[in-house]
């Protein structure tokens, strides 16, 4: 089984991610976390290279290559064995990747559909491969939660700030994404709260899975 877990920044992805990991190792299965996305960025080589990158970037620039790193980075999870025993733990989903390329990309939004289309096809691609689902840290105003934890751990420039807007908007937009199956949480729940929810997110999504048998069908697009 393959979770993501889509959010803004500061909506508690990353805390939320290890405490499932620590969950659902208590429950007898193995969890793992999955490779981070800046790993499938050429423009960078660690994680402290990427804010730079960014603020040195053109927004249609930076978009494109988020997108393009996430199409890479669900191809390499589309070739994991289905049937290992295990729950692969994924910091920041396709939704999450493509609402944070469209608030980079602002005006020229129009421009990402050929990288779109790459990315959609991965995520059908991996649909039809793969058991996964989603969580994600979204209901309620999610911005006036992450803001105040994002502030304590770095200066929210004009720029950043405008971008966390738009970022924020394009997750609660209504748009023809093809979007995984999906559990939505309130990033100003407990973290225990959410970690329970999603652990009976994910015993139901394996239990339906498990129900198509062998011979389950494609899903269609």
């Amino acid at each position: 089984m393959i979770l993501f877990v889509d959010g803004i920044d500061g909506s508690g992805k990353t805390t939320l991610i290890r405490r499932l990991r620590d969950a659902i190792t208590r429950g007898g299965t193995s969890a793992y976390t999955a490779e981070p996305l800046w790993r499938y960025l050429d423009a960078i080589t660690a994680p402290e290279q990427f804010g730079g990158w960014v603020t040195s970037s053109g927004g249609l620039d930076v978009a494109e290559a988020l997108m393009t790193a996430m199409a890479r980075r669900v191809d390499d999870l589309r070739g994991r064995d289905p049937q290992q025993p295990h729950v692969l733990l994924v910091d920041r989903g396709p939704k999450t990747v493509y609402a944070s390329a469209r608030a980079h990309a602002k005006q020229q939004r129009d421009k990402l559909a050929p990288v779109r289309a790459l990315l959609a096809e991965a995520v059908r691609a991996l649909q039809d491969s793969q058991p996964c689902v989603a969580v994600e840290l979204s209901t309620g105003a999610a911005l006036d939660v992450a803001l105040p934890r994002i502030e304590l751990a770095q200066a929210v420039t004009p720029r950043y700030l405008r971008y966390l807007h738009a970022f924020s908007e394009e997750m609660d937009a209504e748009s023809d994404w093809p979007d995984l199956p999906a559990h939505r949480l309130s990033p100003s729940a407990p973290v225990d709260q959410n970690c329970r929810a999603t652990v009976e997110a994910l015993g139901r999504a394996s239990s339906k899975d498990e129900s198509y048998g062998q011979g389950r069908e494609p899903r269609r697009s």
